[in-house]
């Protein structure tokens, strides 16, 4: 997994580069014959640079989502040993970290076994086994007003930050609200905690209802740039 993440982030990297290198020179390019080319081309590369993204994303999130797993599993099997859960967790942190380097504290760690509990039963349970190649899920399309409807994989626009926000929200009913809200408005991390942060979903049904959370007349925030 960590070559494919490290192949995938090098092919964002020089997409990134490139668009970035681009935009620099496009205040002083000069009109010139073939620049309704120029645009195509500029325009297929923002679209590859920002499907590259969203696929490193998207394998992280469900790397974590696995790693979560393996530790609520490991921890079942000593749950009657005192302390046993503390020292699961230091240890895969050390070895973790001195392998992969930072990202891996206890605190991530127990991140990760949040993360798992929240959405349990996201990704089939033999779906895939350690060892085996990561493959992400092709995207589920949202329909307006629709239910939340994804049992095993995991939207590819949202983001390890938007999850992290999301899987502190205890009520399940509320935590799929604010994913799709998340995923049909376009929120960014900021967006999305700011909503929960105010009760946006208990304000909903206070004044309208249930019928109010799929009412697509309702008020929504809309996206802004990142």
């Amino acid at each position: 997994m960590k070559k494919h993440q490290q192949i995938s982030q090098m092919g964002a990297d020089n997409i990134n580069n490139q668009a970035d290198t681009a935009q620099r020179k496009s205040g002083t390019l000069i009109k010139e014959p073939g620049d309704g080319l120029m645009d195509r081309v500029a325009s297929i590369l923002e679209q590859a640079r920002t499907n590259v993204v969203r696929a490193v994303n998207s394998n992280m999130v469900i790397a974590y989502w696995l790693i979560g797993r393996e530790i609520v599993q490991e921890l079942q099997r000593g749950e009657d040993r005192a302390g046993y859960g503390k020292q699961v967790i230091e240890t895969l942190c050390r070895n973790l970290t001195k392998r992969y380097g930072e990202g891996f504290s206890t605190a991530n760690l127990k991140n990760f076994r949040q993360f798992y509990l929240a959405y349990p039963d996201r990704i089939a349970e033999k779906s895939y086994q350690p060892g085996s190649e990561l493959i992400v899920p092709p995207e589920i399309n949202y329909l307006s007003g629709s239910n939340l409807n994804i049992q095993h994989n995991f939207h590819p626009h949202l983001t390890w930050s938007h999850y992290r926000a999301l899987m502190r929200v205890h009520d399940d009913k509320a935590r799929r609200f604010y994913e799709q809200e998340a995923v049909e408005c376009g929120w960014n991390k900021v967006q999305l905690e700011r909503q929960i942060h105010s009760s946006y979903y208990q304000r909903i049904l206070s004044n309208r209802g249930e019928a109010g959370l799929t009412d697509s007349s309702r008020e929504r925030l809309p996206s802004i740039p990142y």
